[in-house]
């Protein structure tokens, strides 16, 4: 079970959004583990992103069904990386690095977040 201040670390992050396509939110949503479990992905707020089911593992666009993509993306992370110091697309074409405490350090120019 994931702390709950951790939890509401990532939901508040998220403003209500996918963190992976940047469409609302639906009723219910996955937190999916950047740096995989089976890689010794720990429950962090930097490790952790707020999306669909259908974008995390439920339709072939899905994170988990085109692993070199999410890579690329950093929707995934690799065994030996830290989550806090891999960089991530948002949905609107910037390059963030998702924190511990829940903040974003923004990298490279483009609202975090939601699609309009």
């Amino acid at each position: 079970m994931i702390d709950k201040k951790i939890v509401e670390l990532v939901v508040e992050r998220a403003q209500g959004y996918c963190e992976a396509c940047g469409k609302p939110e639906q009723p219910t949503m996955a937190l999916h583990h950047r740096k995989l479990k089976s890689r010794g992905g720990k429950d962090s707020a930097s490790n952790l992103m707020r999306v669909h089911h259908s974008c995390h593992n439920m339709s072939t666009g899905s994170i988990h069904a085109n692993p070199v993509w999410a890579e690329d993306k950093g929707f995934m992370v690799a065994s030996w990386q830290e989550p806090h110091v891999a960089p991530m697309h948002t949905p609107n074409g910037g390059i963030v690095l998702l924190q511990n405490d829940g903040t974003i350090i923004t990298l490279e120019e483009g609202k975090y977040g939601h699609s309009n």
